[in-house]
């Protein structure tokens, strides 16, 4: 089963739509830590240039001197003094210290000491207990007219701020995107409802159009350009509809009433030609022959004729019709076409229903029509009636040759054919159940076809015994 463009649509969007805003909430926060972590490295970077160049404008000689010069920065630069310092000799001697240096944070800051010399300094973050907890920068200061190194700095910042910082934009990234996804979905699945509900109403509007309404169309109403031009391109198609759909009605009609009037002349010309008692049985049996076949252009002239007009002029005045009666007189009609089968009525009861009897008896006659043409010699056709559950049932079933099940859901549509055999006494236009189609429609029935191939087939027709109130229209 294929999934609905509106379905389609808001699925994508779904997924797609909290999946970006996922992405680009944790870019951002990505972006976000990056940046804390860069502060925290210019910061560091700041602080060791000052202390650098405080040693380097007065290059202390003692331990003592080095103490002093923390002092006096620590007096004068606080706020730019690390939490951390510490200051070596190139032998890895300490010369001075400041802060509070944890024993764990020693063997670091010595191991970086041994390293090869970085001229920019060497950044190490630091975990304790598995937790980022110092970001520590060594740096060596050379002696501007020697080049050579005269001592190393080592700065230190605690990282704390910056996790617990990037703690909390977690979680107010996994919030953000989720409240953001929730409503972003729901704006745009209302958008999409919006954006699509003119072209909905385009589709009930021409699920609403029946034949009789094809030069109607769609009415005007404001609609964005490209559904207006769907609206323009539906409305000019149904004009063609409606000018073929007119054509053919008015050519069918036409052809059947020409036709019906010199057939009926040939047919009682022929069965004159047949009463007279002089004719051979050689030109009796091609009388025979002709009459079978003039009497079978006329079903089908009769068929084309009553099409049209139900198909022009659905409109049905009921009557209360007799159905056991109806069926007694299809039966006794039916008893000529069905030579050499065995056909049984069962009418238990007296059934009216409101309706159009000639319409019904046509309806019945196309049925019974139908099973004496795919039933063989020797078979059975049998026509029940009876009542059920509000509804008088009209059944026919024979013992024919059935229709396969790939034909079987199209036998009601017009001028199809499911028979394609040569046989010319079972050929006709393909209209037969069709009628049946439209005139059980148009008493509020319904029509079931059951069939076996090489078993047989049952036609059920379903009338209701009340006329319900529902517009009298076969499409």
């Amino acid at each position: 089963m294929r999934m609905s463009l509106r379905r389609q649509l808001s699925l994508w969007y779904a997924l797609v739509i909290p999946l970006l805003i996922l992405i680009v909430t944790f870019i951002a926060q990505q972006i976000m830590v990056e940046g804390l972590y860069d502060a925290v490295d210019e910061r560091l970077q700041y602080r060791t240039e000052l202390v650098a160049r405080a040693i380097i404008a007065n290059p202390p000689t003692t331990t003592q001197d080095y103490y002093d010069l923390i002092k006096w920065l620590t007096e004068q630069q606080l706020p730019y003094i690390p939490a951390v310092l510490r200051i070596s000799d190139p032998q890895q001697n300490i010369l001075a210290a400041f802060g509070d240096i944890p024993a764990s944070m020693i063997p670091i800051m010595d191991h970086h000491l041994l390293l090869p010399e970085v001229e920019k300094g060497r950044y190490e973050t630091i975990r304790i207990g598995g937790r980022e907890m110092l970001q520590l920068y060594t740096v060596p200061v050379h002696d501007p007219s020697t080049l050579k190194t005269i001592a190393f700095i080592q700065t230190g910042d605690s990282l704390a701020s910056v996790v617990e910082a990037r703690d909390k934009l977690w979680r107010y990234t996994l919030i953000t995107g989720t409240i953001g996804s929730a409503v972003a979905l729901l704006v745009g699945l209302l958008i999409i409802r919006r954006g699509l509900n003119p072209l909905d109403t385009i589709l009930s509007r021409v699920q609403e159009i029946r034949s009789k309404d094809l030069a109607v169309g769609l009415p005007e109403e404001p609609r964005p350009p490209e559904l207006q031009q769907l609206a323009d391109s539906l409305n000019s198609m149904l004009r063609r509809l409606d000018m073929a759909f007119r054509a053919r009605e008015v050519f069918v009609a036409g052809v059947s009433h020409d036709l019906k009037t010199p057939l009926t002349v040939l047919e009682g010309q022929i069965d004159v030609m047949l009463m007279e008692p002089s004719i051979n049985t050689e030109t009796k049996q091609a009388l025979n022959s002709m009459a079978r076949g003039v009497r079978r252009l006329v079903r089908m002239t009769n068929n084309l004729l009553l099409n049209a007009q139900l198909e022009s002029n659905p409109i049905l005045t009921p009557e209360e019709v007799n159905l056991r009666e109806l069926l007694n007189e299809v039966a006794g009609e039916a008893r000529v076409l069905a030579e050499g089968l065995n056909l049984e009525v069962s009418t238990p009861e007296v059934v009216a229903v409101p309706g159009d009897y000639d319409l019904l008896k046509q309806m019945l006659l196309n049925v019974v029509d139908n099973a004496t043409k795919f039933t063989p010699k020797g078979g059975s056709i049998e026509l029940v009636l009876r009542r059920a559950e509000g509804c008088a049932i009209l059944e026919v079933s024979d013992t024919g040759q059935g229709i396969s099940p790939e034909h079987l859901p199209h036998v009601a549509e017009p001028f199809y054919k499911a028979d394609t055999s040569p046989n010319s006494e079972r050929r006709g236009v393909g209209l037969g159940l069709a009628i049946v189609k439209h005139i059980i429609d148009l008493h509020n029935g319904q029509v079931e076809i059951r069939s076996q191939e090489g078993v047989g087939t049952t036609v059920t027709m379903h009338l209701p015994l009340e006329l319900r109130d529902r517009q009298q229209d076969v499409f």
